[in-house]
């Protein structure tokens, strides 16, 4: 293994994960990799400020960015999707449930 991929290993997918987030990238929209369905971007994770139970406190957050072929997944069902992803992300131990 080279760590690389070739066309070849490519072939025949329905979505992709793109993570730019290692290079630092705090958003993008990320491109379709034709015929595949959709694209989720993951992007890098950044310290901010939250309001939490109306206390100021410093938080990790990361942006997400899902592109898709909307002659072949329907927008509500992407986004269900989406927020499923967020949820589990923000709760992981309902994966363990």
């Amino acid at each position: 293994r080279e760590g690389k991929l070739s066309p070849d290993d490519m072939e025949d997918g329905t979505f992709t994960v793109s993570n730019i987030g290692t290079f630092g990238i705090t958003s993008f929209t990320p491109i379709i990799n034709q015929p595949q369905a959709a694209i989720l971007g993951i992007c890098a994770i950044e310290e901010t400020l939250k309001l939490v139970d109306e206390e100021v406190q410093p938080r990790q957050v990361m942006s997400l960015s899902i592109s898709f072929d909307h002659r072949i997944v329907d927008g509500a069902e992407a986004s269900m999707f989406f927020s499923r992803i967020k949820e589990l992300l923000e709760n992981p131990l309902v994966i363990l449930a």
